[in-house]
């Protein structure tokens, strides 16, 4: 456990309270006790939520596992972790419907020279997250946070300009979460209410007056049930459904919108009820999904699949991707604007009926910023992220960024927990944590624009941002 970074955590902290990539670690702790040999380990990304301080730990431990006899198997993105790889398969050429297809395979070196290689290109250089030529510049208008001491805080006091993208740094564990998932989140949400500054025993925020609105935009899964999809839950699907019913077969029928809905009595294909398959029972055995023979897997009841629209009935509608979506409804601005934030964050491969439930947690949270940035935007919003990076690739790091910045433009401000240094480095302001983990952090090491930090001696992340340079 000490060896690969969670010596900060307590022996009767419960499961519920880990994150995802401590979960992942204290299985592979077990493994690394264990002494097994002739394995093949499958791991999912190790290094989420991981500090690059953190992943180089964690790429030692793996490299034990291997040099004990054991094969690893490894879905990842992160560089460094890449560079201890014997082997690379790198899928592509796009995502989704446009991936699928392993475009290169072999050594490091090998997959640099690919050109095929997108991952390859990032990784030579030849493709790389640009940096801003120039930082906005701070003003007298702060978010102060002062005498925060919940959990490893100890009585931490920072200022967050406003109008700027602000980034929490830090190795895991070192209270990055606690700071502006527990205290700056839901004071600000309770001083836009009262329109004032707030105290609590755990922390005080001031400044709140710079700001109208707070969007906090986790990890956290959406779309609990099996009928949430993703064109219902960025508010697309209501308005194909108004253009379906407007269509003259639609009115020659007397349809309407609800007929258009795969929710509703009216829309729903009655043998499998809006949900395109039918759920068999196995006894014994896990319980699986067929087409469903009458709507073959549409959705949708026969009179209102007989409406199309550019030869489309709404059935096939739900297939299309965000790309594919985006021409065919070329004409209908609404429509395209929703469509383009999805794409804007490179979520332009899933499809408009795509099931919330299949979505990962990076994909949840791009498609929750999609939805804000279809809406209007005050230009005064604090905007909260926790790792956005989280299980993206590099390209689609910088869609990421644009998007981000854009937001930022437009007057309003961003506060990002983040690892990954391609990221870090856009920030225009830096707040460092540490200088542990645990008991051993949760005070302020380092702040400044990345430049600055990189040049602090004692802060971890400086380390890294000088090294990456």
């Amino acid at each position: 456990l000490f060896r690969i970074g969670l010596h900060y955590l307590s022996l009767d902290r419960t499961a519920p309270t880990l994150s995802g990539g401590e979960t992942q670690r204290i299985r592979l702790a077990r493994q690394l006790g264990s002494g097994l040999t002739g394995t093949l380990y499958v791991l999912d990304e190790p290094t989420i939520g991981l500090h690059p301080h953190d992943t180089e730990r964690l790429n030692q431990a793996l490299i034990h596992l291997k040099s004990l006899g054991n094969t690893l198997l490894m879905v990842e993105h992160d560089e460094e972790t890449l560079k201890i790889a014997d082997h690379l398969i790198d899928f592509g050429p796009g995502a989704g419907n446009f991936g699928g297809v392993a475009v290169a395979q072999g050594t490091l070196t090998e997959l640099k020279e690919n050109e095929n290689s997108l991952t390859g290109q990032y990784l030579s250089g030849k493709k790389s997250l640009p940096i801003p030529k120039k930082r906005r510049p701070i003003t007298d208008e702060t978010l102060e946070v002062r005498n925060a001491k919940l959990h490893n805080l100890k009585s931490l006091s920072v200022s967050i300009p406003t109008k700027a993208l602000t980034c929490v740094t830090g190795v895991s564990g070192s209270g990055k979460s606690t700071l502006v998932q527990q205290i700056i989140a839901p004071l600000v949400a309770q001083g836009l209410e009262q329109n004032d500054h707030v105290k609590t025993p755990y922390g005080e925020v001031y400044g709140i007056s710079h700001l109208d609105k707070l969007l906090s935009i986790t990890q956290d899964p959406i779309g609990h049930t099996s009928r949430s999809d993703v064109g219902t839950y960025c508010d697309l699907l209501p308005k194909v459904r108004q253009l379906f019913a407007m269509l003259p077969e639609a009115a020659l029928r007397g349809l309407q919108p609800r007929n258009f809905s795969f929710n509703h009595l009216k829309g729903m294909c009655t043998n499998c009820w809006g949900l395109g398959y039918k759920r068999i029972e196995m006894l014994f055995l896990p319980a699986i999904q067929i087409e469903c023979p009458v709507c073959k897997g549409m959705r949708l009841n026969p009179v209102s699949l007989e409406v199309k629209y550019l030869g489309k009935h709404f059935g096939e509608i739900l297939k299309t991707t965000v790309e594919e979506a985006k021409e065919l409804f070329k004409n209908h601005r609404p429509i395209v604007r929703i469509l383009n934030t999805l794409s804007d964050v490179g979520l332009d491969y899933l499809q408009l009926g795509q099931k919330m439930q299949t979505l990962s947690g990076g994909e949840a949270q791009r498609i929750k910023l999609s939805r804000e940035l279809s809406k209007r935007s005050t230009g005064r919003t604090l905007y909260i992220l926790d790792e956005p990076s989280v299980g993206l690739h590099a390209d689609d790091i910088a869609k990421l960024i644009r998007v981000i910045q854009k937001l930022v433009d437009k007057g309003n401000s961003v506060i990002m927990i983040e690892h990954h240094l391609g990221l870090i480095k856009q920030a225009d302001y830096l707040l460092d944590l540490g200088p542990e983990a645990g008991e051993d952090g949760g005070e302020l090491i380092a702040s400044g624009t990345p430049e600055e930090v990189a040049k602090i001696e004692h802060s971890i992340t400086g380390h890294f941002l000088k090294k990456d340079r």
